[in-house]
């Protein structure tokens, strides 16, 4: 679009100004001074005229100027939607991408943050395409990423005593059982994907001398929660937990067991109905994303 200067417009004015003024060859109609007012009166109009001239390509300026910028909006969007597939430089690679490498031979050429195959987990890289592979400035490792072949995580409770030692103690709640990795009638939680998992277990023991509670993996015991009473009344009870965090293969169990001494006097406390004593939670913290694939 052509742009019109404040000087080529006054420019104009002069020269409509003089196309207007024609002194008259006769002295008749007007005198001098007439002429003078009236051409004063004139430049004042064309004065006007110019000023809403400016305004005027001010205008197609601003129009000009923001149709421009909605069309690069556009043709970056349409450039964003094309396949990468479409890429005439993109190659096939074997497996997933892994780097900035990868993601460039299979024909992104956005610089930005990516998500790549790391050796056990998801990782986030920010890859800069403006830069050769190779350069410092290529691709940088920002972290892990949290993905999830499946969630995996409970909370299951009993409502009534338990006495039974060395076997897996079994429940009779599930508040949550995402992913039913935890059986309750077995009470034995089965790993559905390899990776890092979470587990505690809270309950009160009904005293003989000792109580223990264990978690158990496979059959061996991981780690115990003990409680024990040195003199005074036999009859006590008193809360033990034991929590471990465990690196779990598909198909690993994990249960709780109990084991005292004592006799009859000595039992898992729930004897109050709904008073759910008795806790036993566990969830997935990392995936190995990759044995899952």
């Amino acid at each position: 679009m052509a742009h019109f200067s404040v000087v080529s417009l006054t420019q104009v004015v002069w020269l409509l100004v003089l196309i207007c003024w024609t002194p008259s060859s006769t002295g008749a109609a007007f005198s001098l001074e007439e002429e003078f007012l009236q051409l004063k009166e004139n430049y004042i109009q064309m004065k006007q005229i110019v000023k809403s001239l400016e305004a005027k390509v001010e205008q197609q300026d601003s129009l000009l100027t923001s149709l421009s910028r909605e069309k690069n909006e556009r043709t970056a969007a349409a450039t964003d939607s094309v396949p990468i597939v479409n890429n005439p430089s993109a190659v096939a690679i074997n497996g997933l991408p892994s780097s900035c490498a990868d993601l460039k031979s299979i024909g992104h050429i956005w610089s930005g943050f990516y998500s790549v195959m790391g050796l056990a987990k998801m990782e986030s890289v920010f890859c800069d395409f403006t830069k050769p592979p190779g350069d410092a400035g290529f691709e940088k490792r920002i972290g892990y990423v949290d993905v999830k072949s499946t969630p995996v995580h409970f909370y299951v409770q009993r409502n009534s005593t338990f006495s039974q030692q060395y076997t897996p103690l079994p429940f009779d709640l599930a508040v949550v059982n995402v992913g039913n990795a935890m059986n309750l009638t077995s009470g034995k939680f089965t790993a559905p994907a390899p990776g890092i998992y979470f587990f505690s277990f809270t309950g009160v023991a009904h005293l003989g001398p000792y109580f223990f509670s264990a978690l158990v993996l496979n059959g061996s015991v991981i780690g115990t929660g003990f409680v024990q009473i040195n003199g005074g009344p036999i009859d006590q009870v008193s809360p033990l937990t034991v929590q471990s965090t465990l690196n779990l293969k598909t198909g690993d169990q994990v249960w709780v067991s109990i084991y005292f001494e004592g006799g009859t006097s000595s039992y898992l406390n729930d004897l109050v109905l709904n008073y759910h004593l008795t806790h036993f939670t566990g969830f997935m913290l990392e995936e190995e994303i990759v044995a899952s694939l």
